[in-house]
């Protein structure tokens, strides 16, 4: 029986390669190409968590959609990685009213919008 646990996302990748090289430079994730200029999955530490990268997805526009954010243990030195890797911070390291940590917005290389998260 689940525990309604969100355990597989996927991510537009027009450009596969884009989301790989992106993906994997920013976050280390673990990815695995399963249908070669179509489809990757990637894990998310040593979770079994993950989810995919698919080429007939389109990115939504920014703030369309479900939100998707990833935690990192800085928001600043991930910004900078971002921007190094293609990215384009959408949204600075912003404090989140209630003592609930900082947030921050980017656009991946393939157009995606998502979001970072940290307690610091």
């Amino acid at each position: 029986m689940g525990d309604n646990t969100i355990t597989h996302i996927e991510i537009p990748a027009p450009d596969l390669e884009k989301a790989i090289d992106f993906y994997s430079a920013i976050f280390d994730w673990e990815i695995q190409i399963t249908q070669p200029g179509a489809y990757a999955f990637f894990r998310i530490g040593q979770t079994n968590s993950g989810g995919g990268f698919d080429t007939s997805l389109k990115p939504a526009l920014e703030k369309f959609g479900p939100q998707i954010t990833i935690d990192v243990e800085n928001i600043e030195e991930t910004l900078q990685k971002i921007r190094e890797n293609g990215g384009v911070v959408t949204l600075p390291k912003t404090a989140i009213d209630g003592d609930h940590g900082f947030y921050a917005c980017f656009q991946d290389t393939n157009g995606n919008n998502l979001q970072l998260h940290s307690i610091s």
